[in-house]
Parts: structure tokens; C-alpha cells; sequence
């Protein structure tokens, strides 16, 4: 493609993107009183019928509108005529959050082309925060987003952890928070509310839609270890070989020097 057909696509899957995630929000906010059952997946996390409904949906929309594309959610994948293109659904990010009466759960869409990310969002609709960008521009709303400033002794961040860190690391960094969603952890550090953030062993599609966010902002990702991260690895949908961590490439190296993983305990169940 030549550069003005690149800039149309990406300005048109944003567009198309930021306009279902809304529609895709409205969606879980109007039956979250009316959940129904909640299912338990193969890894212990919750499925309820609203991450369904909310997935049909948009794999309904992005089959109409880019019928020769590819989709992968984590509900399931289909196949189209293009394989360059991969669309990437989470329909719920934080169905623990959602199921509580929590704000902190979202919506994300993000479009690879050959592996590399184009262009993504993550929407939190109880708290009306919609996160996006194409790795050279990155929004929240209608505002622009500058590169994250805080150190590490700004009093006003934080460390975004797993719910089970504490049985896993001893971490120094002395204010650390877990909310319930990866991709909530990853935007806040995009905003600077965030210093960092710490996942588990996710999946492409808790990264998809947020990673054109983090990248314009000078913010990687990289395995716990050190080892470089590359998406393109994921794109079958596999979990990470281990946790990543998310921030600003001058803060990686010493958040890293503040985490130690604690012997393992047979007692305690396989990370996720």
C-alpha cells in the first residue's frame, strides 16, 4: 500500500473500531444487572453470556465491514480471505470487576497487519474512558496523551500487580495496586497514573487493542526475565511464555531490579 492508502485504513479502522466499542459498552452496561450464569473456563476465569453477546457483536460488525479480514477473540476465531490482516477481540477484560459492580472492566479491538499492530482501543464504559491510537498517535477521548514523566519517586503512581502477586514476588516498589484488568493496568500506565504494570501470563488478546496506544508514548514491553517481547509470536492465540513488564523503556530495567519471583510452592496453582 502507499502511505495516503495506509493513513485511510488506519483513519477508517479507528473510526469503525472506537465506534463499536461504544456501541459494544452500551451493550454491558444496559444487562449488568441480569448476568445470568457464570460459566469457569479451563484457566479458572470467569465467561458469562454478556462476554458472548458482546463478541458476536463485533464479530458480527468487523465481518460486514472487512469481510476478507481475519478475526481472533478469545471466545473463539474466524478465518477470511486476507491473512495479512488479524482483527483481535477481548469482549470483557475484568469480568470479575463487571460481576462485583466494579468500574475498572473494558472492551478492546485491536488490528494487526503481517503481525505488527495498526491500529487499537480499550474502552472502560462505566467510567466512559475510551484509550486509542495507530503507534503514532495515542488518545484518551478527544485528548491527546503525552509520554509518561514520572519517576521512581514520584508520589503519585503506582504499581499495577496481579491479584496473586503476593504469592509469587516480593516486590519493593512501595504503592501497588491491582485492579482487575490487564488492559486497564497497561492504558493507566499510558495516562502516567501508572508507573508500570505487571501482567500474568496473558494472552494476544489482553495486548492487542492497547499496544498502537502504548507504543507512540515511548512505553515497551518486555518479559520479566529481559528477554525481548514480539507479538508476532502470539498470533495463534497462545499465553505468554511469562509475565511482561509494561513501562517506560528508561524505568524497565529498574522496576525489574525491584521484583523477585519467590521459590515456587507445590501447594499453589500453576501461574496464569
Amino acid at each position: 500500500m502507499t502511505n495516503s492508502a495506509d493513513r485511510e485504513l488506519t483513519d477508517a479502522a479507528l473510526q469503525f473500531i472506537k465506534a463499536v466499542l461504544r456501541e459494544a459498552g452500551r451493550l454491558a452496561l444496559a444487562v449488568r444487572e441480569a448476568v445470568g450464569e457464570v460459566q469457569l473456563k479451563a484457566d479458572a476465569t470467569p465467561v458469562t453470556r454478556v462476554d458472548r453477546e458482546i463478541e458476536t457483536l463485533l464479530v458480527a460488525h468487523i465481518g460486514r465491514v472487512f469481510p476478507r479480514h481475519r478475526i481472533l477473540a478469545e471466545e473463539g476465531s474466524s478465518g477470511g480471505g486476507d491473512s495479512s490482516f488479524l482483527w483481535v477481540i477481548d469482549p470483557l477484560d475484568g469480568t470479575r470487576a463487571y460481576l462485583s459492580g466494579l468500574p475498572i472492566w473494558g472492551i478492546s479491538v485491536g488490528l494487526l497487519r503481517n503481525g505488527a499492530p495498526l491500529a487499537g482501543a480499550f474502552y472502560l464504559p462505566a467510567v466512559n474512558e475510551l484509550y486509542w491510537g495507530d503507534g503514532q498517535i495515542a488518545f484518551l477521548n478527544d485528548k491527546p496523551l503525552s509520554p509518561p514523566t514520572a519517576g521512581l519517586d514520584s508520589r503519585f503512581t503506582f504499581l499495577a500487580v496481579p491479584s496473586n502477586w503476593h504469592l509469587e514476588y516480593e516486590i519493593s516498589f512501595e504503592r501497588l495496586r491491582s485492579l482487575g484488568s490487564t488492559a486497564a493496568h497497561l492504558v493507566y500506565v499510558a495516562r502516567g497514573a501508572a508507573i508500570g504494570a505487571l501482567t500474568r501470563r496473558v494472552r494476544i488478546w489482553d495486548l492487542a487493542g492497547v499496544l498502537p496506544v502504548l507504543q507512540p508514548l515511548g512505553i515497551e514491553l518486555r518479559y520479566l526475565s529481559g528477554a525481548p517481547f514480539a507479538v508476532e509470536a502470539l498470533l495463534a492465540g497462545e499465553q505468554i511464555p511469562e509475565p511482561i513488564l509494561a513501562a517506560p523503556a528508561h524505568l524497565l530495567d529498574p522496576l525489574r531490579a525491584m521484583i523477585h519471583p519467590k521459590p515456587a510452592r507445590a501447594d499453589l496453582p500453576a501461574p496464569q
